[in-house]
């Protein structure tokens, strides 16, 4: 298969996401220097190159001065990318509107409270809960975002769909793993159920075992089920979470350690924190891990 026949996109939602999708300029300039920092660094240290990256942001922040100087940096990198301003490109698990998935999430807005010892936002954050309409308008945010590739990726006969939080890492080997994986129908490739926890303000590693999918996957499309936002929609049917791609695919998993989480001590600013259930024992390097990842 050819490389002009093939074509991956790192997906990364940097705004949007979950209750909120925005927690004020301090926030997003935190972010961003985590993104420059960890995740851009672990892009840039990939032995395959050949992948565009993919940005979405709420459309509040396209005129946003944050939102250009994020493409600076990325441009001083020399990436190809394209960044997309109608909000996010999959279902948010967070407005699933079933009563279980609400009473759920709901739960979700407590222990974070409870957490952070601020409930400063509760009442706004199930009130957004209860009445947001999110899902029911992603079909048409896909069809403006996805006419942005069409013509750029006119040739190409698959589509690699790699999505990645904005403070998460790869490995190296990582995406010349997944070029490595022939293209198919219906096939992904799932982080595995051994990756890596990395803690900023400790500088420690520790595995991270989650006990369903890792937020961390790359989804297989014929290029034309990809930019066509009824097929892409279909060939997504009953995804609402990451959880559910060993579901809906037939999958593969990147090797162990392959993919990174990243938490520091910081509130409101990271969602994953250090004593997760998913965190297990402490990592004495005894190789270049920060190096594996392009971090040192």
């Amino acid at each position: 298969m050819t490389r002009q026949k093939m074509v991956q996109l790192v997906y990364i939602p940097f705004t949007g996401v979950g209750i909120k999708g925005y927690s004020g300029d301090e926030w997003y300039r935190y972010r961003i220097q985590v993104f420059k920092d960890y995740t851009l660094k672990s892009l840039a240290n990939q032995t395959e190159k050949n992948f565009m990256l993919w940005l979405s942001f709420r459309p509040e922040e396209e005129n946003n001065p944050l939102t250009s100087e994020l493409a600076d940096i990325i441009k001083e990198h020399g990436f190809l990318y394209a960044m997309t301003f109608n909000n996010l490109m999959y279902h948010d698990d967070k407005f699933t509107t079933g009563f279980v998935e609400r009473i759920w999430n709901i739960g979700r807005v407590v222990r974070k409270c409870w957490w952070d010892k601020d409930w400063s936002g509760f009442a706004d954050a199930v009130k957004e809960l209860l009445t947001s309409q999110k899902n029911k308008t992603l079909l048409e945010r896909l069809r403006k975002s996805l006419d942005t590739f069409k013509d750029y990726f006119k040739d190409a006969e698959w589509v690699y769909l790699t999505r990645v939080d904005s403070d998460d890492m790869f490995h190296k080997k990582a995406f010349e793993f997944i070029h490595n994986t022939p293209p198919r129908e219906k096939f992904a490739i799932t982080g595995s159920r051994l990756g890596l926890f990395y803690n900023k303000t400790l500088d420690q590693f520790a595995e991270y075992r989650p006990l369903t999918n890792p937020p961390v996957y790359t989804i297989i499309f014929p290029a034309k089920t990809f930019f066509d936002a009824d097929a892409h929609m279909e060939y997504m049917k009953g995804f609402t979470s990451h959880e559910d791609i060993p579901k809906l695919f037939a999958t593969t998993e990147l090797p162990d350690f392959y993919y990174c989480i990243y938490t520091d001590q910081t509130k409101h600013r990271i969602s994953t924190y250090w004593n997760h259930p998913f965190k297990g024992k402490l990592i004495q390097t005894t190789y270049n891990l920060k190096g594996d990842f392009g971090i040192c």
